[in-house]
């Protein structure tokens, strides 16, 4: 549905698109890049020591960004244009299917945690053993450690495909805003204010 709406507001409306962007492009690809390179590192690199403040991190600046999000969408409604107040509520809902991914990833994750090598301590407990049962012990440990690795990279999978369809639906949203326009079954939840006149598509 396309409104009758100034240049300045529209402007607005496009900001927690922008800022949804900001989210995907830059921590959620980084989290992304986090789960593969740790799960391709050898097991006695840095990059494995500190693979899961590589996901960590970015997933903390991602879950800031979306509970602004959801905050602004609130207090939007008060302090906002009602145009304005949509599109953060529009930016809002979209969050639902990353955090299902990140659900998922995190479910799938937990296969490998489960499943993997624990480190240290096996060792101390391998180096008691007889050194046919060690090096049987080792090859175990290894393969563990493999299985680990692919649950992490088939854990990627759908946060991977939760980003690139976010990404697709807030640059629409992003255009979307510029030429004044909302989703009908947004305006159908949150319908506008009596005063703000609905336009017509030519054709």
């Amino acid at each position: 549905m396309l409104f009758d709406v100034d240049e300045a507001t529209r402007k607005q409306a496009k900001s927690p698109h922008e800022l949804a962007m900001v989210n995907l492009v830059i921590f959620n690809l980084l989290i992304g890049v986090g789960l593969l390179a740790g799960s391709m590192a050898p097991p006695d690199s840095t990059i494995a020591r500190f693979k899961w403040i590589a996901v960590l991190a970015p997933l903390a600046g991602s879950l800031v960004l979306i509970v602004f999000t959801h905050w602004r969408a609130r207090r939007g409604a008060r302090r906002s244009s009602w145009f304005v107040a949509a599109h953060w509520r529009l930016a809002a809902s979209r969050y639902r299917l990353l955090l299902v991914a990140y659900l998922v990833c995190a479910a799938i994750l937990s296969l490998a945690l489960f499943g993997g090598g624990v480190g240290g301590r096996s060792e101390a407990r391998i180096r008691d053993l007889p050194p046919v049962m060690q090096e049987m012990e080792r090859h175990k440990l290894e393969s563990q450690d493999m299985g680990g690795a692919v649950w992490a990279r088939i854990g990627v999978v759908p946060l991977l495909l939760a980003i690139m369809v976010s990404i697709m639906l807030e640059s629409g949203s992003i255009y979307q805003a510029g030429r004044g326009e909302l989703p009908d079954a947004l305006v159908a939840r949150f319908p506008p204010p009596p005063d703000l006149a609905e336009l017509r598509e030519a054709g």
